[in-house]
């Protein structure tokens, strides 16, 4: 999930990495016993350059994953969703991808860099948590996923303005009461796949595996399984809000005294309000405790034939 583009194929996309190596130096004594150096350049040579050619706004139109061409969608998204960069002139760049369920946008903010390998120039994006390398084509951007190769690019084209993608809406929904999401739930009933758990999650009880708190800022926190993520609501209908962050999103609804979250993949989570959240030891669970990713983007088990 920390992934830029993270699709609902379960491809990864933006991939590709290049080796290089380091810069190397020859030292030569002369007659007089100075030392004369001579540089070689090598495939990946860190260089003086402002990146001008890159600096601007890029929009992707089309995308490669896993060996098919993509030209109007992907996985259901507009190919413009995919990734809107725009790169800065003081060594910054943000990305605004739209790739989870209800489109809601994510930017996501990075430093650049050039490098030259083989004679071209690359631009080296970088997060703490993600790697991309974009190079120019004949007036293309091609962007590559800067740690993990499996073929894929995202093509973009440069723009003046990026496309804005129209969602209708309900009206009024800027009067209608909300307070009664806010506050702290805990989970009563997780349905996953019709399969209901009521009691236990695994091995821990159904109030401890999901914890929510939704505060009047629009930000809310859900802990799962002891790990708390943060995400933002938005009001998607008079009686509804849109929980997202990243490629994941819950509609909530009131259903009587409960919420109701439904990730609209499977995932349905009934909740009831509390004052205080119940305590849980996870330091005394058992070790393996199941990664979050794993609850919310479950892989399909393998089937075999005989």
């Amino acid at each position: 999930m920390k992934k830029i583009i993270c699709f609902c194929l379960s491809a990864v996309l933006l991939a590709g990495i290049f080796c290089g190596c380091s810069d190397k130096k020859n030292t030569k004594s002369s007659s007089d016993g100075s030392s004369s150096e001579t540089e070689t350049t090598t495939s990946n040579e860190p260089i003086d350059n402002e990146g001008k050619q890159f600096l601007g706004k890029w929009e992707s139109y089309k995308a490669l994953v896993m060996g098919e061409e993509y030209e109007t969608e992907y996985a259901g998204y507009p190919l413009s969703a995919v990734a809107k960069l725009e790169v800065k002139d003081d060594k910054t760049a943000t990305m605004i991808v739209a790739l989870n369920p209800h489109g809601k946008e994510n930017t996501f903010d990075f430093a650049w860099s050039i490098t030259n390998i083989d004679g071209d120039d690359v631009l080296h994006l970088a997060s703490p948590t993600d790697f991309y390398d974009c190079t120019i084509k004949q007036g293309q951007m091609l962007m590559r996923y800067g740690d993990y190769d499996d073929g894929t690019i995202i093509y973009l084209m440069k723009t003046n303005k990026f496309t804005v993608i129209e969602r209708p809406t309900e009206e009024g929904l800027d009067k209608a009461d909300y307070s009664g999401f806010m506050g702290r739930w805990e989970a009563v009933e997780v349905n996953m796949d019709g399969e209901i758990h009521d009691e236990t999650l695994g091995e821990y009880p159904i109030n401890a595996a999901f914890k929510l708190e939704v505060f009047e800022d629009n930000n809310a926190a859900m802990s799962i399984i002891g790990e708390t993520s943060f995400y933002e609501w938005e009001p998607d209908k008079k009686d509804q809000l849109y929980m997202w962050r990243d490629y994941e999103g819950f509609t909530m609804k009131l259903n009587g005294d409960k919420l109701c979250l439904d990730d609209e993949k499977g995932m349905k989570i009934t909740l009831e309000k509390v004052d205080k959240f119940t305590e849980y030891d996870f330091s005394a669970a058992p070790e393996e405790i199941p990664d979050e990713d794993i609850i919310l983007n479950p892989e399909e088990e393998p089937t075999t034939t005989e």
